[in-house]
């Protein structure tokens, strides 16, 4: 196993008290398989990122286990982690304008991690950066790498992002939107790129978006995120044609389908609670067209619906009501699919 996170949890001070923005996060990720974590606006996906990263403020309150191939890296520290953001592990962030340094050319910018990692001389290390900036599918790299951030293009800067990230040819990518500010054409290319270098590398990634779209076509497994947690984990094939939790199902109404036509997209009605004013019972119950009494007073546990597949709704779970399920199943399956 090359990722193993078990009860992640996180709290940020905001106005004098620690509000909780993950509860109880735990999932795995094997070599060369490609994890995605979905859900909206809100939903804790970068912060489940950055904490994987620890790139966190001071006062963050961070618990739980977080085990890299073997070797524990929660708690872990400054220096620690500094060896290994970079080099086994590495984060394309959502906006690579902001992400990169205007000041600095982009061969010193993917040059950096060589710096800090490696014990390449500078002719190796140019040659290295050659090398990337070809991977990734970039142009006349050889005037590439002495040109500034601003003189490229988006998917450029993207793919930018992509070398610095692959420079130490981490263990671990966690993409976190990397394809949200670009157009189809080469969002279509660089999720083709992620893709290739999976499949050269064994690399295993973690991509976060809320583009179900990105999931299909990149992700082997998904995580489905509402207010800090995890409500629905499932093979992405298994996820598209029987999604069980009434949020999931509610994310894919809100898809397009092909040649079918509809007046009006489905929506979910109602936004995600905030941190500090978390509901009682299940989060998604005020939002639930299916809620019951016990939604708004216990929270539901993970458990498994089918094999490989879990979710965390009272609809599956004898507590609810079970022989209720399949009955408010075949209605949510309704509602999504007509």
């Amino acid at each position: 196993m090359l990722l193993d996170v078990k009860h992640m949890s996180l709290s940020l001070k905001r106005a004098g008290k620690y509000s909780k923005i993950l509860d109880d996060i735990s999932f795995y990720l094997e070599q060369g398989e490609t994890l995605g974590i979905v859900g909206e606006s809100g939903c804790g996906k970068s912060m489940t990122a950055l904490s994987l990263m620890q790139l966190l403020p001071d006062k963050a309150r961070l618990e739980g286990e977080v085990d890299l191939q073997g070797q524990m890296i929660s708690g872990s520290s400054k220096r620690k982690l500094e060896k290994i953001r970079g080099n086994q592990m590495s984060m394309i962030f959502q906006d690579p304008l902001t992400s990169l340094n205007p000041l600095q050319t982009v061969g010193v910018q993917v040059e950096e991690s060589l710096i800090l990692h490696t014990k390449k001389n500078k002719k190796e290390r140019r040659k290295r950066v050659l090398e990337l900036l070809n991977a990734v599918g970039l142009p006349r790299a050889e005037e590439l790498i002495d040109e500034y951030p601003h003189q490229l293009s988006g998917g450029m800067r993207q793919r930018i992002m992509i070398a610095i990230a692959m420079a130490c040819e981490p263990q671990l990518l966690i993409c976190d939107e990397p394809t949200t500010a670009l157009d189809v054409t080469v969002q279509a290319q660089i999720l083709e790129l992620m893709n290739e270098i999976k499949r050269e590398t064994r690399m295993g990634i973690i991509m976060i978006t809320h583009d179900m779209g990105v999931v299909a076509e990149v992700c082997d497994r998904v995580l489905v995120m509402y207010a800090g947690k995890i409500v629905e984990e499932a093979h992405a094939t298994e996820l598209f044609g029987n999604p069980k939790h009434p949020y999931t199902q509610g994310l894919l109404a809100s898809i397009p389908k092909l040649g079918r036509r509809k007046e009006k997209l489905g929506s979910i009605p109602g936004t995600v609670p905030t941190p500090g004013s978390m509901p009682n019972g299940c989060r998604f119950a005020d939002r639930c067209p299916y809620v019951m009494d016990i939604c708004r007073t216990v929270t539901p546990q993970m458990i498994q619906v089918k094999e490989n597949h879990q979710t965390a709704c009272w609809l599956y779970d004898e507590k609810g009501g079970n022989e209720n399920a399949t009955t408010r199943s075949h209605e949510l399956e309704t509602t999504l699919y007509n």
